[in-house]
């Protein structure tokens, strides 16, 4: 059984093709909802979701008819992908995501039906006073759900998924998503390294290897400082301690994670309490970091790092789509 997944986000569009739960292949293009509100129209993204379905198709000798099903998420459900899909309202069980599914032939892209899973948000229409609470997402939804399945969480638990926009997500016993938290941390990094008066200090790149100490380092002069201050300590390091790249690199990544845990434990849909399991999903140096900055703060919380699953978008669709007795 053949299955084609699309995951679609501000910058980047992946097209896979699977077979039996198995990866066969993948296409991945520079073209996002971004390129929607830069267009004024969706014409790129469409022509690139189809270019990239007909490209598998030919490469793997398939028709259309040898697809069981196309799942999309991200933000390809958004005003700006192909298909504006309402955002439902959480606390969502697994049914609540398998009856939100929307279906719809796009005659431009493919024969087959599009199977668009929605994405979530906090509240529906907060008021004032909730403002501080309200949060969205679209397709770390089914990220999430996807660590729950594949680590069988049953416990009340917050799954981090660090990143360009780092999310928090809760996580019921029961697998209900409880809403999420959302932070800059990946592009706060970037613009820090890139294009302040820490470019120079930071040699305009970032670490590939994360040096733990200077990182809590980091973690502790935001608490004590705030960040402002936090942050112009790199430029002293450098000046004056001599500091080598990866600990001046790592102590911003402690900042900005440090403020990410700040969010964390801020937020109420998360109810997050000091021996609450956290699952942190994905690899690289942020969510090492994010790793270690929780286990620190909290040393008696379970944390556990979700790095053995690639594709975790179109696995948890697949997992909804089985559900849905789509596939």
């Amino acid at each position: 059984m053949y299955v084609m997944t699309i995951d679609t986000g501000t910058t980047n569009s992946r097209v896979l093709l699977w077979k039996n739960d198995l990866l066969v292949d993948q296409v991945k293009n520079n073209v996002g909802v971004r390129n929607t509100s830069v267009d004024g129209h969706n014409g790129e993204l469409v022509r690139t979701i189809k270019e990239a379905l007909q490209q598998l198709l030919t490469k793997h000798d398939l028709q259309e008819s040898d697809i069981k099903a196309i799942l999309a998420s991200g933000m390809i459900t958004s005003n700006l992908g192909l298909v504006e899909v309402p955002h439902l309202i959480a606390p969502i069980s697994i049914n609540q995501f398998v009856n939100g599914l929307h279906a719809q032939i796009i005659p431009e892209i493919s024969k087959n039906v599009i199977h668009f899973i929605p994405g979530v948000k906090n509240l529906d229409r907060p008021a004032a006073s909730e403002l501080s609470q309200m949060d969205i997402m679209r397709g770390e939804e089914v990220e999430a759900i996807a660590i729950a399945c594949e680590y069988d969480i049953n416990e009340d638990a917050i799954i981090a998924l660090p990143g360009s926009h780092s999310k928090f997500v809760g996580i019921s016993k029961n697998r209900d998503v409880l809403g999420c938290c959302t932070t800059m941390t990946g592009e706060l990094n970037a613009i820090i390294t890139q294009n302040t008066i820490l470019t120079s200090s930071l040699e305009n790149k970032f670490t590939d290897k994360l040096d733990i100490p200077a990182l809590i380092m980091g973690a502790n002069e935001y608490k004590n400082y705030g960040m402002g201050k936090a942050l112009f300590s790199i430029r002293v390091r450098e000046q004056f301690g001599k500091w080598k790249h990866s600990q001046l690199a790592s102590f911003l990544v402690g900042i900005l994670v440090q403020s990410d845990l700040d969010a964390m434990t801020s937020s109420l849909v998360l109810n997050h309490s000091r021996d609450r399991s956290i699952y942190v999903g994905g690899n690289g140096v942020l969510c090492q970091a994010t790793a270690e900055l929780i286990k620190h703060n909290f040393p008696e919380a379970s944390v556990i790092e979700c790095n053995k699953f690639d594709n975790l978008s179109a696995r948890g669709a697949m997992y909804l789509a089985k559900k849905a007795n789509i596939i």
